[in-house]
């Protein structure tokens, strides 16, 4: 499954594997309870978990309310009616201690709130800037060219990045296959999707993005097998998924 980001890393560093701490941008929050549970919200959202990184995330802003950057993840993954009223929640937040990273997400939502189709290009190449070997930067950028700017040579330069600095980053590869098969790049797409399932073989989602590339190339059977993994596994859509591309089997 296409990873959603409803509101929706020049790197020349070491592509040795960073730690789950270095992998994030920092923030001001004093809370290492909210800190961890917006960590987890991260990567269960990252994954297609909505509705656990959704707990996740409201433990974050239970444990500490005026937790800048867990608003701005409430903000990009929000449905676009409930955005304005998260932003404004966000904006509200005393901005006085705010580190470089929080300053240029607020902007962005700013800008946002003044119009709901503002491009994320500028910002997200500010945060780059300032980040340039944290891959968080990297994959915030290359989730908002693909799905805010519909940049599809911007998001795939940032996520090719994502996988030198970070190459056990598996929820990178499925960004990565749905580029290249919107690029018509179909062995690139596939091999990363073989990569994605490699790097995450307990993660349903990622045998549901490799059923969708084989329907899409017209592989009815194995993609109706990959849909029938993914639906064994607890992704209960992939089942109605994979009995249509059986019934599109000849």
């Amino acid at each position: 499954m296409k990873a959603l980001f409803t509101g929706i890393v020049l790197l020349l560093g070491s592509v040795a594997t960073v730690s789950a701490q270095d992998y994030y941008l920092p923030v001001s929050s004093t809370s290492k309870a909210a800190v961890a549970s917006l960590h987890r919200a991260s990567e269960l959202y990252s994954n297609i978990h909505f509705k656990e990184g959704k707990v996740e995330l409201d433990k974050a802003l239970a444990e500490d309310p005026n937790f800048f950057m867990a608003h701005v993840y409430a903000v990009q993954y929000a449905p676009k009616a409930d955005r304005p009223e998260l932003i404004d929640k966000a904006l509200a937040i005393d901005a006085t201690n705010f580190n470089e990273a929080e300053k240029i997400m607020r902007e962005w939502i700013g800008k946002w709130k003044a119009d709901s189709t503002a491009k994320a290009g500028e910002s997200m190449n500010a945060l780059i800037a300032a980040y340039p070997k944290t891959p968080q930067a990297l994959e915030w950028a290359s989730l908002h060219a693909f799905y805010t700017d519909k940049n599809l040579d911007g998001a795939l330069d940032y996520a090719q990045k994502l996988a030198v600095i970070s190459p056990e980053y598996a929820p990178n590869y499925n960004i990565l296959g749905y580029l290249y098969m919107e690029k018509k790049e179909t062995e690139k797409a596939k091999a990363a999707f073989e990569q994605y399932i490699k790097l995450a073989p307990k993660e349903a989602n990622a045998y549901d993005s490799m059923g969708e590339f084989y329907l899409i190339n017209k592989d009815y059977a194995k993609s109706a097998e990959l849909y029938d993994k993914a639906a064994a596994m607890g992704l209960a859509d992939a089942k109605e998924r994979a009995d249509k591309a059986r019934a599109m089997i000849k």
